[in-house]
């Protein structure tokens, strides 16, 4: 089979033939290398977590213990890798958006567990699999916002 290659600028760069076994990498003047495998290695999906700010700016009416546990706090100490106060404001500042108070010292504890084990944030499809009304909220928050990027942008 062969593949167009391309620069990171979309300028063409030339082309693979993959036989299942041997990556034949070819320019316009001809064979550049043989490489065993396939060639250039498929790039797993690269994960976006922009949904996440988000909803951590906009807030959510129920499920916020959950996000804060499973997503919120994840994504700032081992994404973003905030201070434990600069993550703990984020995150009270989430929680009184919904209209409660929450004590800082159940945020601290989930920080620390989650800094200790170095939990990754849930994806969108492991919320939608198991708490679908999380997901729901979420997914409205998320699709207003796009519609709001899309109204600006034109």
């Amino acid at each position: 089979m062969k593949y167009p290659l391309y620069y990171p600028d979309g300028t063409r760069a030339g082309y693979v033939e993959f036989d299942g076994q041997i990556s034949r990498v070819y320019d316009d003047k001809g064979l550049l290398f043989d490489v065993y495998g396939n060639f250039p290695i498929p790039i797993v999906n690269k994960i976006t977590y922009g949904w996440i700010d988000t909803v951590l700016k906009t807030g959510l009416k129920d499920g916020r213990k959950r996000f804060i546990l499973y997503v919120g706090s994840r994504y700032l100490c081992n994404i973003k890798q905030l201070s434990d106060d600069e993550c703990l404001r984020i995150l009270r500042e989430f929680y009184v958006k919904g209209g409660d108070r929450i004590y800082d010292t159940w945020i601290r504890s989930v920080i620390r567990g989650v800094k200790s084990k170095r939990l990754k944030p849930w994806s969108l499809k492991k919320i939608r699999n198991t708490y679908p009304e999380l997901y729901e909220e979420i997914s409205k928050i998320s699709g207003e916002e796009r519609n709001k990027n899309k109204i600006t942008s034109k």
